[in-house]
């Protein structure tokens, strides 16, 4: 009986090891700082904005953080760090849509694709 209980444990523990470090990998975006950085010497009404957005971000409202960012941010040209600042937003809200399947809608699918295609636009070569 006592192998039997030995073997249970080993396979106790590794069951529980696996599942705790399932999650270690991943991290959650901020993308707060990069916008309020990469914004900042923008016009003061763009600033304003990049503020209500990181604010929103905070507050984990997504869809008005996406709501004030996708005009912002479309047909404008933006920097190298502006454009990754978005880009990171964009993986904010996404990671916070794996989490939350219900904040999704075609309205947010619309403006996130927006804002794929003006941090992904450009010239290619």
């Amino acid at each position: 009986m006592k192998p039997f209980s030995s073997i249970s444990i080993l396979i106790v523990s590794v069951s529980l090891s696996c599942l705790s470090g399932c999650n270690k990998g991943e991290t959650k975006t901020d993308a707060t700082q990069p916008l309020q950085q990469s914004f900042q010497t923008a016009d003061p009404e763009v600033k304003q904005a990049i503020a209500t957005v990181n604010a929103n971000l905070k507050a984990g409202n997504y869809a008005e953080a996406t709501k004030v960012l996708s005009p912002l941010v479309t047909g404008r040209p933006m920097t190298t760090e502006q454009k990754q600042a978005v880009g990171m937003a964009l993986q904010q809200v996404n990671q916070a849509m794996a989490v939350n399947p219900s904040l999704d809608s075609k309205e947010m699918y619309e403006m996130r694709a927006k804002m794929f295609q003006a941090v992904h636009s450009g010239p290619r070569f």
